[in-house]
């Protein structure tokens, strides 16, 4: 049955003042697209007046609608937005039907731009308050919040662990029920902060700090923050703030560090038979004025040995001078060990300079890695330990020198004399007295005691409270055979300290050497050697340190606790390029 625009026009003819009324845009077409109702509000919008569009087709008046393809499908357009100018609108657009027949269609529009900068508003504070809850759980400091009721409104992860309840559990009780701390509850009547309070938490004495909380100017509710989750912490960061200060405040003490002994015999850690004789061995010595040669690997703590002889000595308030052979140039060498006279060379200083030897009358001289002394300079210190006297370069007088001298090397000095590259008449003059400082993997007895003494000690210096280190951590550390000594094990320690986030080190907080190694004896333990899993983890340890250190081969030993020469035969030993 066919509907003429007359027909479908009276059909719509008592809506036309409703629609002419709303505040809305209101469109409408017949079956052929022309325009049939063009409200007020569309003559605004569109700056089309109606006795113009009425009766036109549609595109010619709005080319942009929808409405003719609502026409020609019979299917709604709902949702639909679009933009006139600087406002934005969106639109239902749907078919009119009468008697199953689509005789128009018709669009309502109505202006969202308002409301889309509420929704972007909405959005950017559901972002922000997205990230301050991120912060809120992400925080180490434990946080609890109430509201006037007292009456628990937020509590973060640390707080929770450290109260011993769920943060499920504790949202929505009274305060006083889960923690306590009841002067957070007096906040909601007093109004005033509290800082710094001390407040005893399931054994642990923390320092919490109390705020109240307002909007608009009424109390809403109030906020506990522990600051430190023990007082040890915060006793830990003052420490560290004061040496802080005092070394900034004291710069000469730093200046002269290198003249004075800073360790005794109490700072070598250990109970093993092994050290226990050595420490004694060293109390002993330390009252003779013989030569001493301290022998050990790399990293063991030859340099900590010497200077515990030259503090339990009765020269310990004379001058402590350590030279490390193997990092002066031998054409410096001789010059930073007997000093220059005025002209002995170009570029001599003016007046000279005084030599370590020189440096150290009435002290100790401490010679490390004397195995790496160049021949021609140990001829020179075999005259000094003899006649008691140097010669400055560019000079013929002799000088006395009232010095106890104690050497140090990780190298087989035996096998050197056979090699002709060290002096068998100066061995004999070094090792009058030798103290050998057993490596860690033969003395597994003491790795606890080191563990905590460095813990311990990065506490001090990080301000932090970590009480020990998970099982895995401890099965790992024994595992290893640690082929850089307490040095490397120190240098693993001080690693976790920068990354660890509770107050126990966890296997992620291992150098990736380590975990490998801890994977793969878990992986092949079955089928291959201790001997074997060792070498890899080594070759492992030296890629990763040449890596990091982007292949700065003195760098790369400093890591591993080992020396320069021993990095380089190591590689030799693997393969490794450098």
């Amino acid at each position: 049955m066919a509907i003429n625009k007359l027909e479908s026009t009276a059909f719509l003819g008592n809506e036309l003042s409703i629609f002419n009324s709303v505040h809305n845009m209101v469109v409408a077409v017949d079956y052929q697209g022309r325009v049939i109702i063009f409200n007020p509000t569309s003559e605004r919008v569109f700056n089309y007046p109606a006795e113009k569009a009425l009766g036109r087709p549609i595109r010619e008046v709005v080319p942009f609608t929808g409405l003719p393809k609502v026409l020609q499908t019979g299917k709604p357009h709902i949702g639909r937005k679009f933009v006139v100018g600087n406002a934005l609108y969106v639109v239902n657009r749907t078919p009119i039907i009468r008697n199953n027949t689509i005789v128009g269609a018709i669009g309502v529009a109505q202006e969202i731009t308002e409301l889309q900068h509420l929704a972007q508003e909405l959005k950017e504070i559901k972002e922000v308050n997205g990230l301050l809850e991120n912060i809120f759980h992400s925080t180490h400091e434990g946080y609890i919040a109430t509201g006037n009721d007292g009456r628990i409104l937020m509590l973060n992860g640390p707080m929770a662990e450290l109260l011993g309840v769920t943060i499920e559990t504790a949202l929505g009780r009274h305060i006083r029920e889960v923690a306590p701390d009841k002067r957070l509850h007096q906040i909601l009547w007093t109004g005033k902060l509290q800082y710094g309070e001390v407040v005893r938490i399931r054994g642990r004495e923390t320092v919490v700090m109390r705020v109240p909380l307002y909007n608009q100017g009424k109390m809403v509710g109030a906020v506990s923050k522990v600051m430190f989750q023990d007082v040890e912490q915060l006793l830990a960061l003052a420490e560290k703030i004061s040496t802080q200060r005092r070394n900034f405040s004291c710069p000469s003490i730093t200046h002269n560090d290198n003249q004075t002994a800073r360790y005794t015999v109490d700072n070598l850690i250990g109970a093993s038979r092994d050290m226990l004789r050595l420490k004694e061995t060293i109390r002993r010595v330390a009252q003779g004025p013989s030569t001493v040669l301290i022998r050990g690997e790399s990293g063991t703590g030859k340099e900590l040995v010497a200077h515990a002889l030259h503090t339990a000595s009765p020269r310990h308030r004379g001058p402590f001078i350590k030279v490390n052979c193997a990092a002066v140039p031998e054409n410096l060498l001789e010059s930073e060990l007997f000093g220059y006279q005025e002209g002995a060379f170009t570029g001599a200083r003016k007046g000279g300079q005084i030599g370590k030897f020189e440096q150290a009358h009435g002290g100790t001289i401490f010679l490390d890695e004397i195995g790496d002394m160049p021949l021609p300079m140990q001829a020179k210190i075999l005259r000094v330990l003899q006649e008691k006297e140097i010669e400055r370069l560019g000079d013929t007088r002799p000088r006395a020198v009232d010095v106890r001298v104690v050497a140090a090397t990780n190298r087989d000095l035996e096998e050197l004399i056979r090699q002709g590259h060290f002096r068998e008449d100066l061995y004999y003059r070094l090792n009058v007295v030798s103290l050998y400082i057993p490596p860690l993997r033969e003395r597994p007895d003491d790795l606890p005691l080191l563990v905590n003494h460095f813990i311990k000690k990065f506490n001090r210096e990080f301000g932090l409270l970590v009480r020990g280190v998970s099982p895995e951590v401890w099965e790992m550390l024994c595992a290893y055979d640690w082929p850089g000594n307490v040095r490397e094990l120190e240098n693993v320690m001080e690693r976790a300290f920068n990354l660890v986030e509770g107050d126990t080190i966890e296997v992620k907080h291992m150098p990736p050497y380590l975990q490998k190694m801890s994977q793969s004896k878990k992986r092949n333990l079955h089928n291959r050697t201790l001997a074997t899993l060792l070498q890899e983890v080594e070759k492992e340890a030296l890629l990763e340190a040449l890596a990091t250190a982007g292949g700065n081969k003195m760098q790369a030993a400093k890591t591993l606790g080992i020396s320069r020469a021993w990095l380089y035969k190591k590689m030799k030993q693997y393969g490794i390029r450098g």
